[in-house]
């Protein structure tokens, strides 16, 4: 099997608690030639954890010359990393989202297609093995889809990332952090189509929406395929306070007269996470409930109900333990060495970001301050 070099670019939870130690544990695919962070104070605890070269930034990083790049940096940098890491000749890895605009999108399938090389987007739910098995359950039903509805209730990683050998550097430069916010402010603007759009939709697009529920956009468009079934035209979308507390949103489906509802609410002094996907046909109703993603090898759930006369019956389904952050990489490493399918494609999140982008300009449409915004 080819051994692929690989360094690791932003060095925050994700990586920690994830990438890092996942792409240590595959020696047979992987070898981490180093990773880039501004922070010393955590480049110092990795290197001590891990016995790896650590870089102060992506260019020094980039000069080693790997085969191959894990982005996962804030937002705002994701584009242009993705862009230096393809022009150096690597293939990339990075987390979603891929980016906030989709003229950075475009960007970077651009450079993509210049390099010839693979670009695999972090969606790591396509991988896991209860959204593989609903799929192809989706895919021999040949009557209509009702409903869908994605139900998510978010406690933040802190109680299950509090066991993990997590590092929080405070050393981060001031000026670089209030780059990095300018740098969210003019891209999510340019996404969104308008100057200072209010509080609440720039937060809950670039918070919830960008952040969290693109998760589950992209999950419900790949189960939705299974049924020849699209997302369709926006009906409804509301944030919860400031945005950053939670949103909502509504459309219908097409080509069928179906629906789809989601919602996404913060509750972060409560240790609890819960994430319901549910597909609704006439005789039956599928429902996927997700683990939190940092409780490894704890398989989702995928429950299958039906009725017989009066009495209810369940079928749960367990495929497997495969973790899917694991089995990303794994796909990742087969892409790139033998040809493999690239799962989560630069198209596929940019579908994912023009969905999302939708929404939002929805409730710039029903803003007194922007009557003139449109919704698409």
């Amino acid at each position: 099997m080819t051994q692929l070099s690989v360094g690791l670019v932003g060095c925050g939870l994700i990586t920690q608690v994830e990438h890092l130690p996942n792409l240590m544990a595959l020696p047979e695919r992987f070898r981490v030639v180093g990773v880039s962070d501004p922070s010393a104070k955590t480049l110092a605890h990795l290197s001590e954890r891990y016995g790896i070269a650590t870089f102060a930034t992506a260019d020094a990083l980039l000069a080693q010359k790997p085969d191959a790049i894990v982005v996962a940096t804030p937002d705002s940098y994701h584009a242009d990393i993705i862009v230096q890491a393809l022009e150096a000749g690597c293939h990339v890895f990075t987390e979603k989202p891929l980016c906030y605009d989709v003229a950075d999108a475009k960007r970077v399938r651009t450079a993509r297609d210049k390099a010839k090389r693979v670009v695999q987007v972090g969606y790591m739910k396509r991988f896991d093995p209860a959204y593989v098995a609903l799929r192809d359950m989706l895919g021999k039903r040949t009557d209509q889809l009702r409903a869908v509805t994605v139900d998510v209730v978010d406690s933040d990683a802190w109680a299950y990332t509090a066991h993990r050998d997590l590092f929080v550097g405070d050393d981060v430069p001031q000026a670089l952090i209030e780059e990095n916010r300018n740098r969210r402010t003019a891209q999510v603007n340019a996404a969104l189509g308008v100057a200072n759009p209010p509080p609440a939709v720039f937060r809950g697009f670039a918070g919830p929406f960008c952040s969290s529920l693109v998760h589950d956009i992209n999950v419900v468009q790949g189960l939705l395929d299974a049924v020849k079934t699209t997302i369709g035209k926006p009906t409804g979308v509301a944030f919860i306070g400031n945005g950053e507390l939670g949103g909502t949103l509504s459309a219908q489906l097409d080509p069928y007269d179906a629906v789809i509802s989601m919602s996404w609410v913060a509750a972060p002094k409560v240790a609890y996470y819960s994430e319901r996907i549910s597909f609704v046909f006439e005789d039956a109703v599928y429902e996927l409930r997700f683990p939190s993603p940092y409780l490894n090898h704890q398989p989702t759930e995928l429950i299958e109900r039906r009725s017989n006369g009066h009495h209810l019956e369940e079928i749960h389904h367990r495929p497997s333990y495969a973790e899917p952050f694991v089995e990303e990489l794994k796909a990742w490493h087969a892409a790139i060495t033998e040809g493999g399918e690239v799962r989560n494609s630069v198209e596929q999140a940019t579908i994912d970001l023009e969905l999302l982008a939708s929404f939002a300009r929805l409730a710039l449409y029903r803003t007194s301050q922007h009557p003139t915004a449109r919704s698409t």
